[in-house]
């Protein structure tokens, strides 16, 4: 599937496969979906679901009644948002979202119990565009880039 959101394009064909979950039904089952993560080549995520009319992926379709069909559609992701929906789709089923395809993807998780203070710097608008590109690639951020900057020093 392709589609264009803000923008963006987003398509199942070119972007990276990380991980399915399929819902507990019976594919027959009127509420059956299932949910692919894909990962683009520029770094943003996004879902790409399908199901049976009585699933999130439901289409309304008008006529004389109103009535509901099988549908798909693509969602947007941010890094956290995608880390949580793995984190669900590995719980249900660790064998369509494994713990190594999360490992390599999110890296593993880390207990940081320092103490974070909040401090304002004003920064050019170069400077602030660098750091979230920074941040989209590396899957950090913003404040995780400009600290791993100042403690390489």
């Amino acid at each position: 599937m392709k589609k264009r959101i803000d923008t963006l394009l987003y398509d199942t064909d070119t972007a990276k496969k990380i991980a399915s979950y399929e819902a507990p039904y019976p594919r027959s089952d009127i509420q059956f979906y299932q949910e692919e993560l894909y990962k683009k080549r520029t770094g943003e995520y996004f879902l790409y679901g399908s199901g049976n009319a009585r699933s999130p992926y439901a289409q309304q379709v008008y006529g004389e009644t109103s009535a509901w069909e099988d549908g798909e559609k693509i969602v947007p992701l941010t890094y956290e948002n995608a880390q949580r929906w793995f984190e669900k789709a590995n719980n249900e089923n660790d064998e369509l979202a494994t713990d190594k395809v999360y490992e390599e993807e999110f890296g593993t998780i880390k207990a940081d119990t320092s103490k974070k203070e909040q401090q304002i710097f004003r920064l050019s608008k170069t400077a602030i565009q660098k750091v979230e590109r920074m941040a989209q690639k590396q899957g950090k951020t913003k404040s995780e880039i400009v600290e791993n900057l100042i403690m390489s020093e």
